[in-house]
């Protein structure tokens, strides 16, 4: 078996939707901060909820002058009109966003069908349905592939299709809710449940599942921990991965 290990997964907390993948000398970061030293890395909103939002945010102003040229972050370009708002929802955020860094973070729209590419690495959006316009992100090169899916209604037919068809060697996805009570409000707010992760585990026998995003209500991790080893599906802090294995390097305390 080749050990040579093709990347790693970093969260921030098993609640909260931060993720930092390292692929082909990239630091992809989903959903997270922005700091200094931005040559290697690529920032990725999914959607436009407050605490995925926020993680973008977070960072001073002063440390973000660091940066010789403005951070890029790349996101949905959601035109949706709220609360009788004249603006759309990518604008006001975009505002926002550039008030609070002093000018020193910009968003950039991307559309369903653009692909950007990294030196080697592509990264496609995909629209996965959940309560507001979601993308989940592919990434893929030569050796590997990932997808980061956001926020995304589980019990939806067609977002598990798009799943399976990309048959990604590591899916990373939140799971919000894990007992059989929790079903019908995982529905009801359009997020994921263990069920729907275990259903697609059977389409996907070659992917390696990395939770993440879970619900604040699990306070104490024992049973989703005893949960996860035993459905083999993973939960930690710190992975390496390649195509056929991985290595906890960190688990949540």
């Amino acid at each position: 078996m080749n050990s040579k290990f093709l990347g790693s997964v970093r969260l921030h907390a098993p609640y909260h939707p931060s993720i930092v993948m390292k692929l082909d000398k990239i630091e992809f970061r989903i959903d997270s901060p922005c700091g200094a030293k931005n040559g290697n890395k690529v920032y990725l909103l999914t959607h436009f909820h407050f605490d995925h939002v926020r993680s973008c945010m977070a960072g001073g102003a002063d440390f973000l002058n660091l940066s010789e040229n403005p951070i890029k972050i790349y996101a949905p370009y959601d035109d949706r009109k709220e609360y009788g708002e004249n603006e759309n929802i990518f604008d006001i955020h975009s505002k926002m966003i550039n008030f609070h860094a002093k000018g020193r973070r910009k968003l950039v729209p991307i559309q369903e069908n653009e692909n950007l590419r990294f030196n080697g690495t592509t990264v496609v959006p995909v629209p996965l349905k959940h309560t507001v316009p979601n993308f989940g992100y592919y990434i893929s090169n030569s050796e590997t592939s990932a997808l980061i899916t956001g926020d995304w209604e589980g019990s939806n037919y067609k977002n598990r299709q798009k799943i399976i068809s990309l048959a990604p060697r590591v899916l990373i996805t939140e799971c919000r809710y894990f007992f059989e009570e929790e079903v019908e409000i995982a529905e009801e707010r359009m997020h994921v449940h263990l069920e729907d992760i275990l259903d697609l585990k059977k389409e996907l026998e070659n992917t390696m599942i990395i939770l993440t995003h879970i619900s604040h209500r699990y306070r104490d991790l024992d049973d989703i921990v005893r949960l996860t080893k035993e459905k083999d599906l993973i939960l930690a802090k710190n992975i390496s991965f390649n195509n056929t294995s991985c290595r906890i390097r960190e688990r949540f305390k």
